[in-house]
């Protein structure tokens, strides 16, 4: 999971999501500010698809592995419940973060 930079907003999100690939990967890495969390094995991301499917997270990539994610600490927080890392825990629930992740299937 990754905090965005200060002043990033959710339209330069959306304007990232529609760029190709290789377009959006650079650009994703530069709106990073530091990784917040790390769940070191692969887990289902159910929550997150049904998150998206409700219009609220936003998938980036999906197109192949991994995942990757535009969702609130909330979602965030259901979807890796099972990880019990304290820092996933500690995610501001209404707080939007990227979350690159690898599906168990």
């Amino acid at each position: 999971m990754y905090e965005i930079a200060a002043g990033v907003s959710a339209e330069d999100i959306g304007r990232i999501a529609l760029e190709s690939n290789e377009e959006r990967t650079i650009h994703l890495n530069a709106v990073i500010a530091r990784r917040l969390a790390y769940v070191p094995y692969r887990t289902w991301v159910d929550h997150l698809l049904e998150s998206a499917k409700d219009r609220r997270a936003q998938i980036l990539h999906d197109g192949g592995y991994p995942y990757v994610f535009y969702a609130t600490g909330a979602d965030i927080k259901i979807n890796f419940a099972a990880s019990e890392y304290e820092e996933v825990a500690n995610l501001a629930d209404a707080t939007r973060y990227l979350v690159e992740a690898w599906d168990q299937s």
